[in-house]
């Protein structure tokens, strides 16, 4: 009986232990330790998608941690945050290479045979040992190479590698009107004897959704160093951190220029350790023989304030920058609201770390079509916001200068008790 009444005793005790535990776990979530909320404004019922703004960004955690949906009920509701990425659905053709070769003077050519004629195609990417180059292309289809019919007259391609800092920007895709020619002509125009090599090309039909971005306009100086750096520098404040910023693009009025061009951010801006976020290359050029420009630098995400964007001229006047953009890219938060239930989004709690839910498991097999967008309302302050208590000091931090006066004091006591001594 006593083996039976204490195997009792510990299973309630693992119990009681089991059922504690998950309050605890449970009890992330209280009005008293997030300062800011917003209204969520709801449909009736189903899956609602809202987009995260820039006051959301600026008042919480990286990442968004603290980020909470919560009911009328003051309910944790769980949700999803997702990222709207870019996406392409491409079907590839490799076609069979005829008559590649390079008219001197003139251009780099091939005939691309598709074996059949139907295959709608929009798009082809040439693979070239090439390097540091830029060139106009021409693409042209056919069903019996006699007649030619150009897709595309301007298109452009480019490549700049810089072996010693180990940094390659290239792009070799041409978009082109939708064809279903059997036959692809391509000619990468000639310049200054140094034709393009084209090794294999792929041809595609593409289908592409661009990521959901936004676009900050931020304040910018510029720093010219005529010394030996013979640098730009543009030094620009999005105006709050936070931001999960990926891409920049920089204006200029000038015609025909090539500048290499490094990113550093940091949330201070006088800090003396900004980090390295990017490294590219903007040109614009509109000559006879070749038209084109690049004026965006993809970078690492970052959500610090301040860029440092380093132009290096090298003997070149400087160029004359009229706007600067800054772009990143929505997040957006998806959640399950109830039919007769308003929401609000909480944040602003240092301390919260990114709560895990069983939405996370199933959320790809929703129907996600019937999601209904939403938008948030304006940022108030957290009226049961509780601001956590500083951390008492200690005594001897506290008191610090009494603290020295005492051990000052206490070391001439000494002294003289042992003057004393010695004297007799």
């Amino acid at each position: 009986m006593r083996i039976k009444k204490t195997s009792r005793k510990i299973i309630l005790v693992l119990v009681v232990s089991f059922l504690f535990f998950s309050l605890v776990a449970r009890a992330d979530f209280s009005l008293e330790q997030w300062k800011y909320s917003k209204d969520i404004q709801t449909q009736p019922k189903g899956l609602m998608d809202v987009s995260i703004d820039n006051e959301v960004f600026a008042n919480s955690n990286k990442g968004l941690t603290d980020v909470r949906v919560v009911d009328d009920k003051n309910q944790e509701t769980p949700f999803k945050l997702i990222t709207t990425k870019e996406s392409v659905g491409t079907t590839v053709y490799t076609p069979k290479m005829v008559n590649n070769s390079v008219i001197p003077g003139k251009y780099s050519t091939v005939v691309l045979d598709l074996g059949e004629e139907g295959l709608t195609t929009n798009s082809l990417t040439i693979q070239t040992t090439s390097s540091n180059f830029q060139r106009n292309v021409t693409i042209s289809g056919s069903n019996d190479q006699k007649d030619w019919n150009i897709l595309k007259s301007n298109g452009y391609i480019y490549d700049y590698t810089d072996s010693k800092a180990q940094v390659k920007s290239q792009n070799t895709t041409v978009s082109f009107s939708e064809s279903n020619f059997k036959f692809l002509k391509v000619e990468v125009a000639e310049l200054d004897g140094s034709p393009v090599v084209i090794k294999s090309v792929t041809v595609s039909q593409y289908v592409q959704k661009n990521a959901q971005e936004f676009k900050v306009s931020p304040n910018f100086d510029s720093v010219q160093d005529n010394s030996k750096a013979k640098t730009t520098t543009l030094m620009a404040d999005l105006g709050q951190s936070g931001i999960p910023t990926s891409r920049l693009s920089l204006e200029a009025s000038d015609e025909n220029f090539n500048r290499s061009v490094a990113v550093f951010s940091s949330n201070d801006k006088n800090s003396a350790n900004w980090k390295s976020v990017g490294y590219g290359y903007i040109f614009r050029y509109n000559t006879p023989k070749f038209i084109g420009e690049n004026n965006n630098i993809k970078i690492n995400e970052t959500t610090d304030r301040y860029f440092k964007i380093v132009i290096f001229n090298n003997d070149n006047s400087p160029l004359n920058f009229s706007k600067l953009s800054a772009f990143a890219v929505y997040r957006d938060l998806v959640f399950q609201a109830q039919e007769g239930r308003s929401y609000r989004l909480f944040y602003g709690n240092p301390k919260a770390k990114a709560p895990q839910y069983d939405l996370e498991k199933y959320f790809q097999y929703l129907d996600l079509s019937t999601i209904q967008s939403t938008v948030l309302g304006g940022q108030k302050t957290n009226l049961q916001f509780v601001p956590e208590k500083e951390v008492e000091k200690p005594f001897s931090e506290r008191y610090s200068a009494l603290l020295s006066i005492s051990l000052v004091t206490a070391g001439i006591i000494l002294l003289l008790m042992v003057y004393k001594f010695f004297k007799k």
